[in-house]
C-alpha cells in the first residue's frame, strides 16, 4: 500500500511526471554530461602521454641499436 502512495505522489492526475522527478532526471543527466566531459578530457591527455612515451622508447632503442651495431663493426 505504501508503494501506491509514492507512485501517486510521483505521478500527477494527468499521468505526467511530477516536477521533482523531472528535476532529479535533469540533475542525473547533468552529472552524466560532466562526468563524460572529464572522462574524454583525461582520455585525450592519456593518449598524448602514451604517444610521447612510446616515441621516446623508440628513440632510445634506435640509439642503443645503432650503438651496439657500431661496436660490432669496430671489432
Amino acid at each position: 500500500m505504501g508503494k501506491m502512495k509514492i507512485l501517486k505522489k510521483l505521478l500527477s492526475k494527468k499521468g505526467q511526471l511530477s516536477m521533482e522527478v523531472g528535476v532529479l532526471v535533469a540533475a542525473a543527466v547533468l552529472v552524466a554530461i560532466i562526468a563524460a566531459y572529464f572522462y574524454v578530457k583525461n582520455a585525450k591527455s592519456a593518449v598524448a602521454s602514451a604517444g610521447n612515451k612510446s616515441a621516446a622508447f623508440i628513440n632510445v632503442t634506435a640509439n642503443k641499436s645503432q650503438e651496439y651495431i657500431s661496436n660490432l663493426s669496430n671489432i
